[in-house]
């Protein structure tokens, strides 16, 4: 057991860097969406990541769990771009 949860304390720590490294690049989509007066939301692109990432995902249970982790993720980066584009 305690070896499993090694394995995920290493997954946690690169999805963290990952995470981080995803932000700082919705920062620089957040600056040209305030450049170009663009609304935050595009339910389009939204739709298109979620239907492009489920469809590489074989295992059924992990495919219905997956974009609901993306979701999350999309929540938090439309989040951040918000409060950057209130500066």
């Amino acid at each position: 057991m305690e070896n499993l949860r090694k394995e995920i304390d290493l997954i946690d720590d690169e999805m963290q860097s990952l995470f981080i490294k995803r932000l700082e690049i919705v920062k620089k989509i957040a600056l040209e969406k305030k450049n170009q007066g663009l609304e935050i939301l595009n339910q389009d692109r939204e739709q298109e990541i979620l239907t492009r990432l489920a469809n590489k995902i074989d295992d059924k249970y992990i495919s219905g769990l997956y974009p609901k982790f993306i979701v999350n993720v999309m929540e938090i980066s439309k989040i951040y771009q918000e409060l950057l584009m209130k500066e």
